[in-house]
């Protein structure tokens, strides 16, 4: 099944929102608790939760948000996610 992975990217500017997502196939259950490693991060990250939706085929996972100090400092982070694979996210309906 699929693994999609969402991060919000929070700003101390009021109104800026945005967020990323990526994709993995795999054939694990994710569980809360367990880390996932993606080269955009320093260090793994927990899974905060899960959604699983077997009629489609995939996992929805939550690893938290990011939370950037300005506008500026999110577009950079936007980024460098990009720069790893990860999109601009729409979750599936």
């Amino acid at each position: 099944m699929q693994i999609i992975v969402d991060v919000a990217i929070l700003c101390d500017d009021p109104g800026y929102y945005s967020n990323v997502g990526k994709e993995y196939e795999t054939e694990l259950v994710p569980m809360v608790g367990m880390e996932l490693e993606d080269p955009a991060w320093e260090e793994a990250r927990k899974i905060k939760s899960v959604i699983i939706n077997p009629e489609d085929g995939y996992y929805y996972v939550n690893v938290g948000d990011d939370t950037c100090r300005d506008k500026i400092q999110c577009e950079r982070l936007m980024k460098m996610y990009h720069s790893h694979g990860w999109t601009r996210f729409i979750p599936k309906s």
